[in-house]
């Protein structure tokens, strides 16, 4: 079976604030959300997604939260979080060691996360559960939004 770990980084503190995550290719994406979530200080109460590349809202791929699906009308292909494994995200992605992927939390506020696959490990077992495994930085106080170059920002 295999694992992914994922380097998930705060996008505008990318060095200040980041977690190393491993995730079985059996997990859901969702899980992966929750996890990351908790590791960041980031509740469970806002839509997201995690999407393409390091695009966001340009991502043409989104793996959204389960309750979203139902109310999308959306331009990208998207995909319940909660039924997609991280291994059929990895191939549908055709995720490589070095590729990008966004994460979106909170469109009002906009928390901003990009993952770097770091390491695929074929020899461990495929259903291990979403883990923060290395991590520098303080959770984000969720209620204070984040700094963003607003000229980057799109709606």
């Amino acid at each position: 079976m295999t694992t992914y770990r994922f380097r998930f980084k705060h996008d505008p503190e990318p060095t200040e604030l980041w977690r190393d995550v491993v995730v079985g290719l059996d997990r859901t994406v969702d899980e992966l959300q929750t996890v990351l979530n908790d590791a960041v200080g980031l509740d469970h109460e806002h839509l997201w997604f995690i999407g393409a590349d390091e695009t966001y809202w340009d991502s043409t791929v989104q793996y959204k939260r389960p309750t979203e699906i139902e109310e999308s009308i959306g331009t990208s292909t998207e995909y319940d979080a909660s039924e997609t494994t991280i291994g059929e995200m990895a191939d549908q992605l055709d995720l490589e060691v070095g590729d990008r992927i966004c994460y979106l939390y909170d469109y009002g506020d906009e928390w901003r996360f990009y993952g770097i696959l770091k390491s695929i490990d074929e020899d461990e077992a495929g259903d291990i559960h979403p883990q923060i495994v290395n991590e520098t930085g303080a959770p984000v106080d969720q209620y204070v939004p984040p700094e963003t170059d607003e000229s980057s920002r799109t709606t």
